[in-house]
């Protein structure tokens, strides 16, 4: 038989890389992992790390365990979120993580819809990119996700067992004063703005490297992941910025129009969370409301 706490041991390991890490982390000392690791390794019948240069790598056995036990893991949150459910009748705490233009349009609406439809049903909201949001989630410290990748992306790694509820599409546009040039084009051309100063985000590997391959390197002049300093900054015409059609649907600044960007791919933006989530009446409501939120969301004109 399988020990609930020797699992949430070996989960840790897999996590942090090593028995000292994991002990830190779960706050037992070194030796106490180790021993519940050979416990573990008894009972299987089989080694389930190896040791890889200073630190340590799943077997395929270790792999496999620490995949049954999220699952594992993951029923007895929903048992405990559906008991507290239960004694709250019908109502219930949602942890939920997003990523940052979902903080500003679907939440917002997911938090009035909730007060006004749902008061029994109550939220805690953490913005977070999405890397971290799955970890978030899989770990059971987030009951529900918004997430985003691109159309062209393969399924991100640690999805595959998880439950993914496609929300909508939205495209990437360039921000700029209404008197910009390029404002006349209903779309516009990376490769025609090579030469212009950019107010960018801290995560633009794909807007890099889709300049590298266009044989220019973007000229950054300002560094913000705040949507409403990014506007200010091209309101005052420090640069143009790349910024999502989702957070320009909040709210776009007095001077300023955007543009959709040419032949990108289209950014989806999903839920996620484990199966069992979805039987905690809580967590179904939330769902279901930022499935009709979403749905709602129209495109605003580009101009």
């Amino acid at each position: 038989m399988l020990d609930i706490h020797q699992l949430k041991v070996l989960t840790e390991v897999a996590r942090t890389g090593s028995y000292t890490a994991a002990a830190t982390s779960l706050g037992y000392t070194q030796p106490a992992v180790s021993y519940q690791m050979r416990q573990l390794q008894q009972a299987v019948g089989t080694p389930l790390v190896v040791k890889v240069g200073r630190g340590l790598r799943l077997t395929e056995t270790g792999r496999s365990l620490v995949q049954h036990a999220d699952a594992i893991f993951s029923v007895l949150r929903a048992v405990d979120q559906e008991v507290s459910s239960q004694v709250a009748r019908g109502g219930g705490l949602v942890r939920m993580v997003a990523f940052q233009s979902s903080c500003v349009t679907l939440v917002p609406e997911l938090v009035a819809r909730l007060r006004r439809l749902h008061p029994e049903v109550r939220v805690t909201v953490t913005q977070a990119e999405p890397v971290e949001a799955r970890h978030l989630v899989r770990t059971g410290e987030a009951d529900l996700g918004l997430l985003c990748n691109w159309e062209n992306e393969d399924l991100p790694e640690g999805e595959a067992t998880m439950r993914r509820v496609e929300l909508m599409t939205d495209r990437r546009c360039v921000l700029m004063p209404e008197d910009d040039p390029m404002a006349a084009q209903e779309t516009v051309d990376l490769a025609s703005l090579a030469s212009r100063d950019w107010v960018m985000e801290s995560f633009r590997d794909r807007f890099l490297a889709a300049c590298t391959n266009l044989g220019f390197e973007p000229r950054i002049v300002a560094t913000m992941d705040d949507v409403s300093a990014i506007q200010a900054l091209v309101a005052a015409r420090l640069g143009i910025s790349l910024v999502s059609e989702m957070a320009l649907s909040a709210h776009v600044a007095p001077g300023l129009v955007y543009r959709p960007l040419r032949q990108w791919p289209l950014r989806r933006t999903y839920a996620l969370l484990w199966p069992d989530m979805a039987s905690v009446p809580a967590v179904m409501t939330v769902l279901e409301e930022i499935r009709g939120i979403a749905a709602g969301l129209r495109r605003p004109p580009p101009g």
